[in-house]
């Protein structure tokens, strides 16, 4: 099948008519119907049935459409790529963080980077691991900021910072006078627990349930910044990240180092394939300079 054949079966597979096809790509009803009969003439059978004035898709057609999604998808992902490429000016840094590191760290880079430099330009949005390395390669994105990250192709690391995983508990929670806390000491107390979706988060519930213990689990959250909101509203206790814990301090919660320290590195992420700007090197610096000082600062 050729291009054109591929746009016009997904449309009229997905609109369920020749005109709403002709419509959504804006080209004329006969215009559609020749593609579609060229198509099934090169193929040797066809895709639609037609039946009292309806379109109705073949065994072929369903089967063929699995396959030709997938390419749809590459198509509309190599569209965003010329557009956004095409949009990329010089001084302009664009950005995507996880949602943590959305919360103080880099705003406080951002702002003082301004400060500095004040002909920069910076375009910003909170995504997931997973969104981020797709905006990458879509190139929406210059920079991802995340934590521990697995190895991507064509992918390159800058590694910002690191930090732990620490226990957040209502400030009123009385809990065992030790340097660090155990696991086990938060095995009778309502605990939030985060989803396993991105890499502290996995690593964590694997730790969780490598231990054996019951936890009384009285939420499931998304983000860390949630599960910190419901420890400062008293739902519970909650295991986080240092960023977030750090994060718009609260005197409503208290922060305790934990017995197994599992540490993290932040990192960015770029394509190897896209050198980065001068800008958006000078900013890595300027950022791995905030994070330095902010986990510097002592923690409540």
């Amino acid at each position: 099948m050729r291009l054109r054949h591929i746009e016009v079966f997904h449309a009229v597979y997905s609109s369920a008519s020749v005109s709403n096809a002709a419509k959504l790509l804006n080209v004329s009803q006969p215009s559609i119907s020749k593609v579609l009969k060229h198509a099934e003439d090169q193929l040797g059978y066809r895709l639609f049935e037609r039946v009292k004035g309806k379109l109705i898709p073949t065994q072929e057609a369903h089967r063929l459409f699995k396959e030709v999604t997938k390419v749809y998808t590459h198509l509309d992902s190599l569209q965003k790529l010329s557009e956004n490429l095409g949009a990329k000016h010089e001084g302009v840094i664009r950005i995507a963080s996880t949602p943590a590191l959305g919360l103080n760290v880099i705003p406080q880079a951002v702002a003082s980077f301004i400060e500095a430099n004040d002909e920069s330009r910076f375009v910003l949005e909170t995504l997931h691991l997973d969104q981020i390395i797709t905006s990458l390669h879509e190139g929406k994105i210059d920079l991802g900021i995340v934590f521990d990250p697995a190895s991507y192709p064509n992918v390159q690391e800058f590694v910002l910072g690191s930090g732990e995983l620490v226990c957040v508990a209502p400030r009123n929670k009385i809990l065992p006078v030790n340097d660090r806390i155990s696991l086990a000491d938060l095995n009778d107390l309502q605990f939030v627990k985060l989803h396993g979706r991105g890499p502290l988060g996995q690593q964590l519930n694997r730790q969780i349930d490598a231990s054996r213990l019951d936890f009384n689990t009285v939420a499931s959250v998304e983000t860390y910044h949630m599960a910190k909101q419901l420890v400062a509203m008293g739902a519970g206790v909650a295991i986080i990240d240092e960023i977030t814990a750090r994060s718009d301090p609260q005197s409503d919660i208290q922060v305790l180092r934990l017995e197994w320290p599992t540490r993290f590195q932040i990192k960015a992420l770029a394509l190897e394939s896209e050198p980065l700007s001068l800008v958006c090197q000078d900013f890595v610096i300027h950022l791995q300079h905030t994070i330095d000082q902010f986990m510097s600062e002592k923690i409540t």
